[in-house]
């Protein structure tokens, strides 16, 4: 197992506490086209909250947790972060190119404001066998099975007699 695959498996986890989502999107060839997805919130793990922090430092705001020189002394007491990522049937690895994540429960400047955590497409793939893996164990059904239910969604929704 590589670093980056043992780090997705230890940093990426969805929270089965919440239903995923399914909805759509929008891509723009010619014109708009409607696209499903199903959106997962995932778990705060070590990782992802990291990331956030580090993220949120470069805005200028102080982390929840002591990353980069900050102490725990020095960082935010309040509040947590919402993370979720969404997968699609029409990107080839078949997930956005970010997790998006806000800043809950604080009284802070930035609370709900939405930020992305950048993934390339490498980290992408390995993330989708991630949520492959978990969907297939906790809701017997794979990622690709979930689109389908999102798209039958979208049908009927849009094309709806």
């Amino acid at each position: 197992m590589t670093l980056l695959e043992t780090m997705i498996k230890d940093g990426i986890s969805i929270d089965f506490s919440e239903d995923p989502m399914f909805g759509t999107d929008e891509v723009y060839e010619s014109y708009p086209c409607p696209v499903a997805t199903v959106t997962f919130s995932l778990m705060d793990t070590d990782i992802l909250n990291r990331a956030a922090d580090r993220i949120r430092v470069e805005e200028g705001y102080r982390p929840l947790y002591p990353v980069d020189g900050y102490t725990e002394e020095m960082c935010v007491s309040e509040g947590f972060y919402g993370f979720t990522i969404e997968i699609n049937q029409y990107t080839n690895t078949h997930v956005s190119s970010c997790i998006l994540f806000s800043l809950e429960g604080s009284s802070l400047p930035d609370d709900d404001l939405l930020y992305f955590i950048d993934l390339s497409e490498e980290e992408q793939t390995a993330i989708y066998e991630r949520l492959d893996e978990q969907c297939r164990k906790y809701l017997g059904k794979s990622c690709e099975d979930l689109l389908k239910d999102a798209e039958k969604e979208m049908m009927d929704y849009f094309y709806d007699d």
